[in-house]
């Protein structure tokens, strides 16, 4: 079933009447939608990874840089030969030996078919990221990340976040009240959340 973009985004415009900053900066934004991966599960993982605790600018430079170890520039798990060659192109992207860490090992597992990408479609949010951050260097924010951008679901509010939490206690402090957004706007929080990193660069 076609998710209805636009009814979500009235539907966040009524949420928000009781707070006239929140609905502004809503209807500022226009109506926000998940966009459909375009590189496969492996891939997006390693995306990622590479994009924890840095700055966008940086993750996307690195992103790049791995992405040219590929024909087209489009990194694919079948595209991978063997461990060495990830290693050979993790080794000159400028990521950290953790980093490097993490994602070899992920490879490792999915390589030898120990996730089931058709299993993890269907687990809720908490069995998910129970399952998921048993691989080291994987948390509750890339558990997040994989969940609103690859899975598509719509229902997730990345609360570790550090922008979501800046413009959350923003809005709190414009709206002079503290506010339960994970009460008032699910079950629509993952599109929530891309309008509060829009909005940010508006308001903090």
């Amino acid at each position: 079933m076609k998710t209805n973009y636009k009814d979500i985004h009235e539907s966040l415009i009524t949420k928000s009447l009781k707070y006239t900053e929140i609905k502004n900066q809503i209807f500022k934004n226009g109506v926000i939608s998940l966009p459909k991966p375009k590189i496969d599960f492996f891939s997006f993982v390693v995306k990622t990874i590479i994009s924890q605790q840095i700055s966008d600018k940086a993750a996307n430079s690195i992103w790049e840089k791995f992405c040219q170890y590929f024909e087209k520039n489009i990194p694919n798990l079948k595209k991978i030969d063997n461990v060495y060659f990830l290693k050979k192109a993790l080794n000159n992207i400028g990521i950290s030996k953790k980093k490097k860490e993490y994602i070899v090992n992920f490879y490792r597992s999915v390589s030898s078919n120990s996730i089931n990408l058709n299993l993890l479609k269907k687990q809720e949010e908490n069995e998910f990221k129970k399952e998921f951050i048993k691989f080291k260097g994987i948390g509750d924010w890339t558990c997040d990340m994989i969940l609103i951008f690859f899975f598509l679901r719509l229902n997730i509010f990345p609360s570790n976040d550090l922008i979501i939490e800046k413009v959350r206690k923003k809005l709190c402090l414009i709206e002079k009240r503290q506010i339960n957004f994970a009460k008032i706007y699910s079950p629509y929080l993952s599109i929530l959340s891309l309008h509060m990193w829009k909005m940010s660069k508006r308001i903090l």
